[in-house]
């Protein structure tokens, strides 16, 4: 099609296909076309088919011919070969043109890229399309292919041929091109195409003026949405609630959610346009926004008790709603009522990803081991920073309940198998958990893979594992903890880690081993208790065994 590609020396279809050849055209002086060779034409050019011709074709194989048409760099050549001089359309100012200026043009290959994303019966009729003459194209043909490239996404090149259609557009163009104006967020543009296509006699459906409202709405621009809805009201278009959705989500946009609730209060009592319950979660997601969750979850009852089901968008906006304003135990009980089954609306990944973070953040640990549980349960699994604020949580509660040492081991376990890797603050407090539930070996062997990692260590953690070490008479490997930090790491330990380990060594009677262990702690300048190396019921020399 002339219009919509550039003139090609060659048609879109295999030549072997086609039946009766017209005789080859004289070229112009001002170009040469590029021949294919051929043993029927002896190296003359080859024909281009008429359209009788193209309808006794037998069938062809439509993808290769779009494959085919891919294949060409735009100016009737295939890639690789030398491209012909430019072509000029008859309608552009030139050698055989009339003055009117040049008309933008679209290219094949660009069209069938899109359309070739199109189901089987869709692309076949458009290509029969593409092989056409411009005179031999209906503005209903027009119109195919505006919709096949607005349907495969390619709205740009709809648009461009919309505009260089050498035929009138019908309503139908004008929609089409309304909407596709939309899809590129070009408002403006939208709204002078539905003033045109209103100027020329035509009357736009409410799909086409929902679809500017809402591409207005988007951008905040709601006064002129307010205008397309006050000249769609002018026409005898009723708007639908699609339209009054669009406009309340731009009075919720730009802020203005007095009005937004006003509208909808005047929506609820519609009876030809009555308030759904995606009106509802419109403003109810704006009042949460703003940190008013009170009143969104009066709105939310006022839709329940409409009869209207709430869907999971307005349960999230609600429970994220709860969780700005601070309120977590509140967004938990209301993820409970969800999961208990008695409204028709279950949870969903986004849901409990809310409330978890909200009530991890607020350090209530035990609500966001419940919630994470029931997430569990139902098949969504935590992201990795969730499971570590968890297991950090789980540790810090060790202290007051033994029982949570094995749920933090358990969350810990799916942290490093979830290939997330902890952050140090997660090892260091998992190896105080361990070391003060017993597990001490479990902790030592935490702490010798954070240095392994190259993890900074926390005083804290490794006097914990030394302090647990010592009380279970292990000073040896108290001491090889020690070594460890000091010599491997590099690291100064802390007074109480030598306090505890110059402790268990007097108690053994182990007086050298001692008094080692003070001289490397004189010598990197920590200063330990005296009390630890004799006993106290009398005085005893140091090095010397009583």
């Amino acid at each position: 099609m002339a219009s919509l590609y550039h003139h090609s020396s060659f048609p879109l279809s295999p030549p072997q296909q086609l039946t009766a050849p017209e005789p080859p055209r004289a070229p112009p002086p001002s170009y040469r076309i590029s021949t294919l060779p051929s043993s029927s034409h002896h190296g003359s050019a080859l024909p281009r088919p008429s359209f009788a011709c193209h309808c006794k074709a037998p069938p062809r194989d439509h993808d290769a011919e779009l494959l085919r048409a891919l294949q060409s760099n735009g100016n009737g050549t295939l890639h690789g070969e030398p491209a012909p001089p430019q072509v000029l359309d008859s309608r552009s100012d030139g050698p055989g043109g009339d003055g009117r200026g040049e008309r933008p043009r679209l290219c094949a290959r660009d069209c069938a890229k899109r359309i070739m994303e199109l189901p089987v019966e869709e692309r076949v009729k458009v290509l029969d399309l593409l092989q056409r003459d411009d005179a031999a194209l209906t503005v209903s043909d027009y119109n195919d292919i505006l919709s096949a490239l607005g349907r495969a996404g390619d709205h740009a090149s709809a648009v461009a041929l919309f505009r260089a259609m050498p035929v009138a557009p019908d309503a139908h163009s004008f929609a089409t091109a309304v909407q596709c104006l939309c899809r590129l967020g070009a408002p403006d543009e939208a709204k002078l195409a539905l003033d045109e296509m209103v100027a020329r006699g035509f009357r736009p459906n409410a799909a086409t003026f929902s679809t500017v409202v809402g591409c207005l709405c988007k951008r905040g621009r709601v006064t002129k949405a307010m205008e397309v809805l006050d000249a769609m009201r002018a026409l005898g278009c009723e708007p639908t609630i699609r339209t009054y959705n669009s406009l309340v989500g731009g009075l919720c946009y730009v802020g203005r959610l007095e009005e937004a609730r006003d509208l909808l209060n005047k929506l609820k009592d519609s009876p030809t346009t009555p308030a759904d319950i995606y009106t509802f979660t419109i403003v109810l997601d704006g009042f949460c926004k703003v940190g008013r969750a009170e009143e969104a979850t009066a709105i939310f009852h006022d839709a329940v008790g409409m009869g209207l089901s709430p869907t999971i968008f307005t349960y999230n906006a609600l429970l994220n709603g709860h969780c700005r304003e601070g309120k977590p135990l509140r967004a938990f009980a209301l993820l409970m009522e969800m999961c208990g089954g008695e409204g028709a609306c279950l949870p969903d990944r986004i849901s409990f990803s809310i409330v978890l973070t909200a009530l991890l953040r607020a350090g209530e640990t035990a609500a966001a081991w419940q919630a994470y549980r029931r997430m569990e349960r139902a098949g969504f699994e935590a992201d990795g920073r969730a499971l570590d604020t968890l297991a950090r949580g789980l540790c810090r509660r060790c202290a007051a309940d033994a029982s949570a040492l094995g749920d933090a081991r358990e969350v810990f376990a799916k942290l490093v198998a979830s290939g997330h890797e902890p952050v140090s603050y997660t090892y260091c407090l998992m190896a105080q958990a361990l070391a003060r539930g017993g597990e001490v070996d479990a902790a030592v062997a935490l702490l010798e893979e954070m240095v392994r990692r190259g993890y900074a260590l926390r005083k804290r953690a490794y006097t914990d594992v030394v302090r647990a070490l010592c009380d279970r008479g292990r000073a040896r490997d108290a001491l090889r903890v020690l070594v460890l930090v000091m010599i491997v790491r590099d690291f100064v330990p802390g007074r109480n880690a030598f306090d505890a380990l110059l402790g268990e060594l007097g108690r053994q009677g182990r007086w050298t081993d001692a008094m080692a262990v003070y001289a490397a702690a004189v010598k990197r300048g920590v200063v330990v208790s005296w009390k630890h190396l004799g006993r106290e019921e009398e005085p005893v020399r140091l090095g010397v065994t009583q």
